[in-house]
């Protein structure tokens, strides 16, 4: 069809691999990124010791690549995923479709993109000058600005959409996104929605975080949502193990390409990762940090909804998995709410059991690993997951399974009642794996 949306690109930097095929072989290994936090001393904390770190190779060579003065280590991120997206999509080595390309892109609020603690540190040093010195006079602000270069946060909300302009070479509709953990998911449904009504023919979708701070530590120690697991920082984040006990977050990023289905033919991309089915998104005011099961059980009947798709169609769940207590089971109700009895054969996957939380960046790279759960025809183990909590309910597996899905739907929440869940069907003619050797 015509109006069908299309996931033609895709980018990753994750703690699990700097690129989509080192990903998605360790999702498949169960090789875990989650390691032992040694860059700051978290001993006043009670919770938070380990982190899902990007390799130092990795991140070398992505700061080499992509990395320029005065660019935050979070957007140096995403330019290393977009480059991957657009080389996927074929969109490197030809000049970029009509404009104007849509672009979606999550962040994470305080301060610039990332919130790298080098990031934060100049942030807040540069807050704190200003105020000592001029406070809030306005004419005083001016005058302040008028002699000096813009502040981090500043420059870091204009430069990127104007980087990625200039790198497709066509003007560009940027669309930034503050949602939270769902922002990913909810980026990829603002891109469909842009394309879908004619705005743009395609849209690049991207979303980075890189949180590991001691203060963002202290926050989500005081929540106790981080994992108190004390054994080894590989089996910290267990999603819906009955001996979970938090989340672990992590520096990553994810980028997507995509197209409607006619621009994708015009220029001879036939075989795309996936298409977006439809999806549900909700904001609850009930409380700021736990879930309901009745919203996540709205969303994701949404999204079937939307994409006029049976519950039967559905082969797997990628799961928000985040680990906690209360969000593990939350979102296990609400899939037995929608599935009722297929639950007991309906596979459930969780990425974040080997990557760790990546706030916003999950959501993109967690849809990465849907389209090749697809295109591949294997759902990916959660290794993590050695003694199921009977509360939860869901079938995981220690290993990978191998069997034919044709759907897959897909889950995100976050902090501030967001809930995002979205449903993307495998192409008639998938993207083909990669030859190696």
């Amino acid at each position: 069809m015509t109006d069908d949306i299309l996931i033609t690109g895709m980018g990753v930097v994750t703690p699990i691999g700097g690129d989509v095929e080192t990903f998605w072989s360790a999702n498949l290994e169960g090789r875990s990124g989650i390691v032992r936090e040694e860059r700051m001393d978290t001993t006043g904390l009670p919770c938070g010791w380990t982190a899902g770190l990007i390799p130092e190779d990795v991140k070398e060579k992505v700061a080499a690549d992509h990395g320029k003065p005065g660019r935050s280590w979070g957007d140096t991120l995403m330019h290393a995923a977009v480059e991957q997206a657009l080389t996927d999509a074929r969109l490197d080595a030809q000049p970029a479709a009509e404009g104007p390309a849509g672009l979606v892109y999550a962040r994470v609020w305080p301060g610039p993109t990332g919130s790298d603690p080098q990031d934060y540190i100049t942030h807040m040093e540069e807050l704190a000058e200003r105020y000592d010195t001029i406070g809030n006079d306005p004419e005083a602000v001016l005058r302040n600005l008028r002699r000096r270069n813009l502040p981090l946060e500043t420059r870091d909300l204009s430069a990127y959409p104007r980087e990625i302009a200039e790198r497709l070479g066509t003007a560009v509709l940027p669309v930034r996104l503050e949602a939270t953990c769902s922002g990913g998911l909810r980026a990829i449904a603002e891109a469909a929605r842009l394309l879908r009504s004619g705005r743009a023919r395609y849209a690049v979708v991207s979303a980075a975080v890189s949180r590991n701070t001691p203060y963002v530590l202290s926050q989500y120690g005081q929540l106790m949502a981080l994992s108190r697991w004390k054994g080894d920082p590989a089996q910290a984040s267990m999603p819906f193990d009955v001996r979970r006990t938090g989340m672990v977050i992590n520096e990553s990023a994810g980028a997507l390409v995509l197209e409607t289905a006619e621009h994708a033919a015009r220029r001879g991309m036939t075989q795309p990762h996936a298409l977006v089915g439809g999806w549900g998104l909700a904001v609850d005011t009930t409380h700021m940090t736990a879930p309901r099961v009745e919203m996540i059980e709205r969303v994701m009947r949404t999204a079937l909804a939307e994409a006029g798709a049976d519950l039967d169609e559905v082969d797997t769940v990628n799961a928000h998995g985040t680990s906690t207590r209360l969000n593990d089971v939350t979102e296990a109700r609400a899939l037995h709410k929608v599935f009722g009895e297929r639950m007991a054969d309906l596979p459930v996957s969780a990425v974040k059991s080997l990557t760790g939380h990546g706030s916003a960046a999950s959501g993109v790279v967690e849809t990465v690993a849907s389209a090749l759960t697809m295109c591949r025809g294997v759902v990916p183990p959660v290794p993590t997951c050695t003694e199921p909590d009977p509360a939860c309910a869901v079938r995981t597996s220690l290993t990978p399974e191998e069997r034919p899905v044709a759907a897959v739907l897909k889950n995100s929440f976050g902090f501030g009642g967001q809930y995002a869940s979205m449903l993307l069907r495998r192409p008639a003619a998938p993207r083909p794996a990669p030859r190696h050797g």
